[in-house]
C-alpha cells in the first residue's frame, strides 16, 4: 500500500510537470520560432495528463499512448508540418512523456506485458518509410532505454523489500528462540524446586504422621494432623503448578474431593471478620482453579490485615459455570499500619498471584478503588486448555509419584 501511494504520488507529480512543461514550451516557441502546432500541444497533453490514471489503468493508459503515437507516424508521413515544428527536439515525432508511460508501464504491468508495449511504441515512432540510424537510435532511447531503467528499479525495490522482510524474520525468530530459551530455563529452576521443595515437604509429612501415630498426647497428635494435612495439601499444589508450568493442566471441570479445594473459604472469611458472598455452584470448577481462588482471597485478606487493620472486608465469589470470578474489597484504612507487620513478606504475594492466574488462563488486577480502599480481582476460567506433556520435565519430575 506504502509502494502504491508513493507511484501515485510520481505520477501525478510527472503529469502536473509534464503539463507545465508543454505549455512553457508552447508559449516560448511562439515567440522564438513562430508558434508550435496546435495538434502536437493537443496530443502531448493528452498523453500527459493520462499519466493520472496510469495505476490505476496502467493498460488503458498504454494503448492510449500508442493511439497517439501513431496519430503522429501517420501524420507526419502525411503532413509533414502538421505536427513538426522548426524547434522540434528530436528527428523522431512522438509524444514528450512517451518514455514517462513506458517506465511506468514496466514498473507496473508483468515484463512481457510491458516490454510489448515498449516494442509497439518503438516501432511506431521509427519511420519506416525512410529509417535512419538517427531516428532508430532516438526511437530506441524514448522506449527501450526507460523500460531497461524501470526494469532495473523494479528489481530493486523488490530485493530491498525481500531484505527488508527477511531482516524481521529473522528479528522475530531471534526473539522467538530467547522466549523459548527463557520459559525452558524457567521450567528446569521450577522443575528442580519442585523436587528439593517435595522431598522436604514429604520428610516432613511422614514425620509428622509418625508423630501423630506413636504419640499419646491428644494435643501432639491434634497438631501433628494439622501438620500432615497441610503437608499434604502443599504437596498437592505443588503438582498442580507444576502441570500449569509445563502445560499439563487438567481439562474436564468437577469431579475433585471435596477436601481438595485448597480449604474452607467460609472459616477463612470468619478469621478475618470478613463478608463473604457466594453466588453459584463452586463444584463447577476443577482443583487447580479452586485452589487458586482460595490463594487470592487467602493473599488479599493478608494485605488487607498488614495495610488496612479492622477495616471491613468484602469477598464475592461468583462461578457463571465456565469460570470462576473472585472480587476482594476492603475499605479505607481506620487505623495506623503495624511498621513492622507491613515490612514484613517478600512483597512479592500480588506478583505471584497474577503470574498463577495468568498461567492458568486468566485475567488478575490489584488496584486502589479511587477512595482510598483496595480492591483485587481474578477471573479464571473453569476449563483448562489441554496440551502435549513435555518429556524433558516429565522424566525430571521423579518425585512426582512420591508427593501425591
Amino acid at each position: 500500500m506504502r509502494d502504491r501511494r508513493t507511484v501515485v504520488a510520481a505520477a501525478t507529480g510527472t503529469a502536473v510537470l509534464g503539463v507545465a512543461a508543454q505549455l512553457a514550451l508552447y508559449a516560448g516557441s511562439a515567440r522564438t520560432t513562430g508558434g508550435r502546432p496546435v495538434v502536437d500541444l493537443i496530443l502531448n497533453l493528452v498523453v500527459d495528463l493520462s499519466l493520472l490514471l496510469v495505476v490505476r489503468f496502467p493498460r488503458t493508459t498504454g494503448l492510449l499512448t500508442m493511439l497517439v503515437t501513431a496519430v503522429y507516424a501517420v501524420g507526419t508521413g502525411l503532413a509533414p508540418g502538421l505536427f513538426a515544428s522548426a524547434g522540434q527536439l528530436s528527428p523522431v515525432a512522438t509524444p514528450l512523456a512517451a518514455p514517462l508511460v513506458v517506465s511506468f508501464l514496466v514498473y507496473l504491468l508483468p515484463w512481457r506485458q510491458a516490454f510489448a508495449c515498449a516494442a509497439v511504441l518503438a516501432l511506431l515512432v521509427i519511420p519506416i518509410w525512410a529509417p535512419t540510424w538517427t531516428a532508430t537510435y532516438f526511437a530506441l532511447s524514448a522506449t527501450a532505454l526507460p523500460a531497461l531503467v524501470a526494469l532495473y528499479l523494479k528489481a530493486r525495490v523488490a530485493l530491498i523489500r525481500s531484505l527488508r522482510k527477511r531482516a524481521e524474520l529473522a528479528d522475530t525468530e531471534r526473539r522467538l528462540l530467547a522466549e523459548r530459551a527463557e520459559t525452558a530455563e524457567r521450567q528446569r529452576l521450577a522443575a528442580e524446586m519442585h523436587d528439593i521443595v517435595t522431598h522436604r515437604v514429604t520428610e516432613i509429612v511422614l514425620h509428622a504422621d509418625a508423630l501423630r501415630v506413636t504419640t499419646h498426647d491428644d494435643e501432639v497428635r491434634t497438631a501433628a494432623e494439622r501438620i500432615r494435612q497441610a503437608g499434604t495439601r502443599t504437596l498437592t499444589e505443588l503438582r498442580d503448578l507444576m502441570r500449569v508450568v509445563t502445560n499439563e493442566v487438567e481439562t474436564t471441570p468437577g469431579g475433585r474431593p471435596d477436601h481438595d479445594n485448597g480449604g474452607d473459604l467460609a472459616v477463612l472469611a470468619a478469621v478475618d471478620g470478613a463478608t463473604l458472598k457466594v453466588v453459584g455452584d463452586p463444584g463447577t470448577v476443577p482443583a487447580v482453579v479452586a485452589r487458586t481462588v482460595y490463594r487470592v482471597v487467602q493473599e488479599s485478606l493478608t494485605n488487607a490485615r498488614k495495610h488496612a487493620p479492622g477495616t471491613p472486608v468484602d469477598i464475592t465469589l461468583t462461578y457463571p459455570g465456565n469460570r470462576a470470578e473472585v472480587e476482594v474489597r476492603n475499605a479505607p484504612s481506620r487505623h495506623e499500619s503495624d511498621p513492622a507487620l507491613v515490612s514484613s513478606g517478600s512483597g512479592i504475594g500480588l506478583i505471584g498471584l497474577g503470574r498463577r492466574v495468568t498461567l492458568l488462563g486468566g485475567v488478575f488486577a490489584a488496584g486502589t478503588d479511587g477512595e482510598g480502599g483496595f480492591t483485587v480481582t481474578a477471573s479464571i476460567p473453569a476449563v483448562q486448555p489441554a496440551a502435549t506433556p513435555r518429556r524433558s520435565m516429565s522424566s525430571h519430575r521423579r518425585g512426582d509419584g512420591a508427593s501425591g
